[in-house]
């Protein structure tokens, strides 16, 4: 981040509260108004809807589809934005005085997300009301009021609250319980056996073993260690309404 006055790059880790440059005085900047961003995501659409996804300071989801831009309105100040794409992830720290244009997009040879940072001329007076009828603001796919927590859980990255070793059918694995979902893993095996409690309309026992019925009469059955046997049964009964009694 660069001070709007002297042109010096601020400190790295500056405390995100000071509103004056360091170096020389200047307020960087002024409370109050308003800028947009335009994000330019390159690239081509793929067969599987590939998107990336955006945060903006923990708070606010959007998605962007290759080839497509979107707007977004923020205050002046500081602001982290996180873009991922898949496994990928890339954090920029921006201060904004002004309005900006950002271009990203996926780079499949490097494996990394590759982002450019453009200063709009002449828009630090802030975005005019007349403007936006130009402008169509994006509206973010989710808001969280407690940051990233929220998003781990809808985006499968959250720590489980159990993680029990199973046996499913002649499989030895982990289950893992989530408060929205569990996952069974085989060692070995990249692809997890994910369970949303949506998706569940019953939870029964079966000889030592927890019966978990889903839509579709379809059965997953994980043979559980007697001394955890009733705290996950008790678990999974308590999620499963939990999940379905909100929707």
């Amino acid at each position: 981040m660069i001070c709007p006055k002297c042109g010096k790059g601020l400190p790295e880790k500056m405390n995100m509260k000071i509103t004056f440059c360091p170096m020389c005085g200047e307020r960087l900047f002024e409370a109050g108004k308003k800028y947009i961003i335009e994000i330019q995501c390159a690239g081509q659409r793929t067969p599987d809807g590939d998107t990336m996804k955006m945060f903006v300071d923990d708070k606010q989801l959007y998605e962007i589809i290759p080839g497509e831009n979107i707007c977004v309105l923020v205050n002046s100040g500081y602001h982290t934005l996180k873009f991922r794409h898949k496994i990928r992830n890339k954090s920029i720290d921006l201060l904004v005085n002004s309005s900006y244009l950002i271009k990203t997009y996926y780079n499949s040879l490097s494996g990394l997300i590759e982002t450019s940072i453009l200063k709009v001329e002449d828009s630090e007076g802030g975005i005019d009301p007349n403007e936006l009828k130009d402008k169509q603001v994006a509206v973010p796919i989710m808001e969280s009021e407690d940051g990233t927590r929220s998003f781990d859980v809808i985006l499968g990255e959250d720590d489980p609250d159990y993680e029990i070793k199973v046996t499913s059918g002649l499989r030895e694995g982990t289950l893992r319980l989530y408060s929205e979902r569990c996952e069974f893993s085989v060692e070995g095996n990249f692809k997890n056996e994910i369970t949303s409690y949506k998706d569940v309309a019953e939870v029964k026992k079966k000889m030592g073993s927890i019966d978990i019925i889903c839509d579709g009469n379809v059965h997953k059955v994980y043979s559980i260690p007697k001394d955890t046997y009733n705290e996950v049964l008790a678990y999974l009964t308590n999620r499963i309404s939990a999940v379905k009694g909100r929707e």
